[in-house]
């Protein structure tokens, strides 16, 4: 899901040292937020079902609906949660996937194909162990426990642990954990339905047809898609189907596009027209303008994370998580065939089907996984996976009526999530130190700026922070690289330097495109070339290059010989050698002051950032004894 937004500045300052716990805890990222509170929703979920009484049971069963005429519509609080509030958490989710698949990471079919593939594995194959086990009993009906990944618990769970790890990782596990869910889902509608009725399927088509109608005609205001988005989970919970797949089938519709340059300067000289006069009718067309500029899949997502993290997630823990617990029952559970199958078809199985689903497909395809994962990053992975929890614990409400199954098959659960976490835990600790023996100074830029080669913005003699850029021509980013440049000159003048270095990746024509912006640099041109280049990304053609260079002013005849002699190829890959060396596998990556940026890649949290930086650094010039140090 990403995506994939990251992490907060890796640079210390004092104020940082100053902030409470809730503060680190807002500034934190977004998956380690969302790992924390959700814990904290299920310890007090724990704590609260084990009280005396059955306070626990009695809310979470409190009925709660409408009535409108002579109809009535009306769940208990648990299935409000589970059935609606659900339905948001995997819409979040799938936007992610969806920017990854179309913008991102995973355009690449074959290389999205990977992490499905492991969970289609990651269905079947723990499934079958759980039937193998618990074969001859009556509990082999709940195979469908063991399916589902919890997806909010392994993505914190690796913000936790695998903070050093490529961030292509993450991706893969989104992609393989929504894969899984939505199967999971499709498992739980067709396999634990106690009724379908297909005729409300057609009110569920009817507003995603709505919906396409809309993306089609160009809609581009994101509240006028609620409307059908609700016809839409009407439609599945009253066919049977569970409702929450209506989540996963909205976000795959609503529209998603880059942010294209004109619309960018469309939004800018609305923006500025309401600075020349600040009145309600110029901030409506500012805003509107803004608006257009970002697709709604962007702002859709963005607009959901603060919920899904400080609200969703939490409050679905506290729905699902209340397992009572006693010496009789972890007895009864740990000597039950039942219990032990949910284990070994959730860590085993997982593990089982992932490695060597994926091992496989690497087999036949080498370069599926791309330079930056490898397949021990997808074992440690793998064993993560096996964290069923809060879809496996509603999956075991439905398998089973008897309250002694239920409570082996809830002890199971979390006795596989405990030791899912803790074998992934193990497993990423180890590949994090050999990560940081074979690069340790990863967090830091091993070619410092140098005026006299880097590409440089700004006066290094009296600057007082400096920022360099490994960037390339076709990521999500690219349009508002000029415009973050522009806006930190702008904000900090002579107090920053800018210096730009190439990291072309594997996006079509990189290299050629970067050893074209070194040749338009020996006509004195860098900057107007990288500009003109960024406004034709994706580069995918050399036709592209060629309008760029003209655009730039560039003298044409001689930019064709230099760029035909690859006169800047030696410079392109130096800055190759450094990304590297310093395990840099994504762009745009900042670093500030020499150590590296890992947070959200937007104007914003950049420069807020650098002016972090800057304040600290003017605190130690104003330190006594700093002139003389």
């Amino acid at each position: 899901m990403t995506n994939v937004a990251g992490s907060t500045l890796a640079i210390n300052s004092p104020d940082a040292t100053r902030r409470g716990p809730i503060s680190r805890l807002r500034r934190s990222p977004e998956a380690l937020r969302g790992a924390v509170v959700l814990i904290a929703g299920t310890v007090a979920a724990l704590v609260w079902a084990n009280l005396a009484g059955d306070s626990y049971e009695s809310f979470w069963h409190l009925p709660l609906g409408l009535e409108l005429g002579g109809s009535r519509f009306e769940l208990d609080l648990q299935h409000w949660v589970n059935d609606a509030v659900m339905a948001v958490f995997f819409a979040h989710i799938t936007l992610e996937v969806r920017r990854e698949l179309e913008l991102g990471e995973l355009r690449d079919w074959r290389r999205a194909s990977v992490p499905v593939i492991a969970a289609v594995a990651g269905l079947v194959i723990p499934a079958l162990i759980y039937v193998g086990i618990t074969w001859g009993t009556g509990a082999v009906g709940g195979w469908g426990i063991v399916v589902s990944t919890d997806t909010a618990f392994v993505l914190g769970m690796l913000a936790i642990i695998g903070r050093v790890m490529p961030p292509q990782l993450r991706i893969f596990l989104v992609t393989l954990a929504v894969a899984d869910d939505v199967g999971a889902l499709g498992v739980i509608a067709f396999a634990y339905t106690d009724h379908f009725t297909p005729l409300p399927l057609f009110i569920a088509v009817g507003g995603l047809a709505m919906i396409a109608a809309m993306r089609l005609a160009g809609v581009w205001r994101g509240a006028l898609y609620l409307l059908p988005s609700i016809v839409v989970w009407v439609g599945f919970f009253l066919s049977g189907v569970h409702a929450t797949l209506a989540g996963v089938a909205i976000a795959l519709l609503l529209p998603i596009f880059p942010t294209r340059f004109d619309d960018l300067r469309r939004a800018q000289d609305h923006v500025r027209a309401f600075q020349m006069s600040p009145t309600a009718s110029y901030a409506r067309t500012a805003n509107n303008s803004l608006a257009r500029a970002v697709s709604i899949n962007e702002r859709a997502h963005r607009a959901l994370t603060p919920y899904v993290t400080w609200l969703i997630l939490p409050i679905f823990a506290l729905a699902n998580a209340g397992v009572n617990v006693t010496r009789e029952s972890l007895v009864d559970a740990f000597t039950s065939r039942l219990t032990w199958g949910i284990i070994a078809g959730l860590v085993i199985g997982k593990i089982v089907a992932i490695s060597v689903s994926t091992w496989i497909v690497t087999r036949v395809r080498p370069d599926a996984l791309g330079p930056a994962v490898r397949m021990s990053h997808i074992t440690g992975l793998s064993m993560l996976a096996g964290m069923g929890f809060t879809i496996s614990l509603f999956v075991t409400e439905l398998a089973f009526d008897d309250s002694v199954d239920v409570s082996r098959a809830q002890i199971g659960v979390i006795a596989a999530t405990v030791l899912a976490a803790t074998l992934g835990a193990a497993a990423f600790a180890v590949m994090s130190a050999l990560e940081r023996r074979r690069s340790p100074h990863r967090d830091r830029l091993v070619r410092p700026l140098d005026p006299s080669r880097d590409r440089v913005l700004g006066d290094p003699r009296s600057a007082v922070v400096n920022v360099v850029e490994y960037g390339n021509y076709a990521t999500p980013h690219s349009p508002a690289a000029r415009e973050m440049r522009r806006e930190m000159e702008g904000r900090f003048g002579s107090e920053v330097v800018y210096a730009f270095r190439h990291l072309p990746l594997e996006q079509p024509l990189g290299l050629s495109a970067a050893i074209a912006n070194e040749a338009a640099a020996l006509q004195g041109r860098f900057w107007e070339m990288r500009d003109e280049l960024i406004r034709e990304a994706p580069i995918e053609n050399e036709r592209q290059i060629r309008r760029a260079a003209a655009s730039a002013g560039l003298n044409l005849r001689r930019f064709e010989h230099d760029w035909g002699d690859a006169t800047g190829a030696q410079r392109v890959d130096e800055d190759l050698a450094d990304a590297e060396a310093m395990h840099l596998h994504h762009a745009p990556t900042y670093f500030i002051d020499n150590t590296r940026y890992e947070g959200s890649i937007d104007a914003d949290s950049v420069n807020a950032a650098v002016a972090a930086a800057r304040n600290s650094a003017l605190r130690r010039s104003e330190q006594p004894g700093a002139q003389a140090g």
